[in-house]
């Protein structure tokens, strides 16, 4: 026994002696590896932008490697006067209280108008609390593996809540109006979260029936090569579209409508979306020159959404509101926690 702890004590003083060049090692292994790449040169006088991992990449502001997609065809949106209604549609979501066997979530959306290329009035919906647990999604008749994602990941649980209260209204908006233009935040495409009841096919039948024009607009992008499509956009200094439909349906399955890259206002900088168009007449060109003359456009963007947006975002002022109201009228036992994060790793400020 004393022969080992002599050994141990030895082999301690060698190592601790070693130290520094054990430190040396570590870092020059890691300095030859390609985790230590210097991108500094490849890097070198070339464009770019800092995006959250969510949100995509932007399509427009590129020009290098883009020169070859000059040829794609620009079509020009002619202003039409024919009056319509414009319907702009969103919503948010916001988790409120993790419970036992679920969560609590709260969602409240917005129907913002316009006519004749002014905001007339808008509408909010809600908040509303939903409480989710294993129980109360089976109602929903999900897939298995989908009900586990929704029940065990709280971003999937926020996706659910906020796809199928926007489709609701997407659904009963393309029965009550006719003739007019709904506009949805994102694309036209079928989410493994859907109802079956209200699902984005009903909304879409409906529209036709009720001659309603329903356009979907993402902001961002998850498929890169479009940032190059928007080149010969970036050219022309008025309202105008490509067609990208080769590129969408053979990468994206159940999407619906025709699919193009569409700049709303005329300044050579505005911004530029990403669309699908269901035009119940199957003139998109048409179609857009209509939005165009109903629609209020700021920065390149339908103002309907812009103004849905805002109003269906919640403020800590509406989360302390909603707590306050669940305390006042659930009969619920508060537990109260300290942030773990802060009790195992400490804080620099007192």
């Amino acid at each position: 026994m004393l022969l080992n702890k002599m050994s141990n004590q030895l082999n301690f003083h060698d190592q601790g002696s070693n130290i520094d060049e054990i430190k040396k090692s570590l870092i020059d292994n890691f300095t030859n590896s390609f985790f230590c790449k210097d991108y500094k040169k490849l890097l070198e006088n070339k464009k770019l932008v800092f995006v959250n991992d969510d949100d995509g990449v932007p399509i427009q502001n590129w020009g290098m490697r883009s020169e070859k997609y000059d040829c794609v065809q620009v079509n020009n949106i002619d202003i039409v006067k024919k009056d319509k209604f414009v319907f702009g549609i969103d919503s948010s979501c916001i988790k409120v209280a993790e419970v036992e066997d679920g969560g609590l979530y709260a969602i409240k959306g917005s129907t913002c108008i316009s006519f004749k290329g002014s905001p007339v009035t808008h509408l909010k919906i809600g908040p509303f609390i939903f409480y989710l647990n294993e129980e109360i999604l089976k109602n929903f008749r999900l897939d298995q593996n989908v009900l586990k994602l929704t029940l065990f990941n709280d971003d999937y649980a926020k996706k659910f809540l906020r796809i199928n209260f926007e489709r609701y209204i997407q659904f009963w908006l393309s029965k009550l109006v006719t003739d007019s233009i709904i506009l949805i935040d994102g694309s036209l495409k079928y989410s493994i979260f859907e109802n079956q009841f209200y699902s984005l096919t009903k909304i879409i039948e409906n529209s036709v029936i009720n001659k309603n024009l329903i356009i979907g607009i993402s902001k961002n992008t998850k498929i890169k090569v479009l940032k190059y499509f928007s080149y010969p956009l970036m050219k022309v200094q008025n309202p105008s579209f490509i067609n990208i439909n080769l590129v969408i349906t053979s990468l994206i399955r159940r999407i619906y409508g025709e699919h193009i890259l569409v700049k709303f206002d005329d300044s050579k900088f505005a911004n530029i979306l990403r669309a699908d168009v269901v035009a119940y007449d199957d003139n998109v060109t048409r179609s857009l020159g209509t939005l165009l003359y109903n629609e209020f456009i700021t920065n390149g963007y339908p103002s309907t959404l812009q103004l849905s947006h805002h109003v269906s975002t919640f403020s800590n002022t509406d989360l302390s509101s909603i707590q306050s109201f669940i305390k006042s009228n659930y009969f619920i036992k508060e537990i109260y926690h300290e942030n773990i994060r802060n009790s195992i790793l400490g804080s620099m400020w007192k």
